[in-house]
């Protein structure tokens, strides 16, 4: 686990070096735990139902893309992050049937 370091103007020394004796730590085990829980249980439902609706039901065609909503988180150019957007069901690029997840 990566610890947090804050310093104070008044915590340093002249010559850049701190001047405490003892760190404070702050403990953010307990929140990142169960948020990073949260998210690994989205990416294996997503992974499972990716997986799941690889072939199209209706002509069993192998080529199925998925149909995502516009809400995927962005980087710091503006891209849309592969994976984060919702996933609300599937498209065969055969017969171009739609289907629900």
């Amino acid at each position: 686990m990566s610890r947090l370091r804050v310093l104070w103007p008044e915590e340093v020394d002249a010559a850049g070096g701190v001047a405490l004796e003892e760190p404070a730590v702050i403990p953010f085990g307990d929140n990142l735990e169960a948020s990073s829980r949260g998210q690994v249980f989205n990416v294996i439902e997503r992974a499972r139902a990716l997986y799941d609706n690889r072939c199209c039901p209706s002509c069993s065609y192998p080529v199925v893309e998925p149909i995502e909503l516009a809400d995927g988180f962005r980087n710091r150019k503006g891209q849309v992050i592969p994976g984060t957007a919702t996933l609300v069901g599937f498209r065969c690029r055969g017969c171009r049937s739609e289907w629900a997840t």
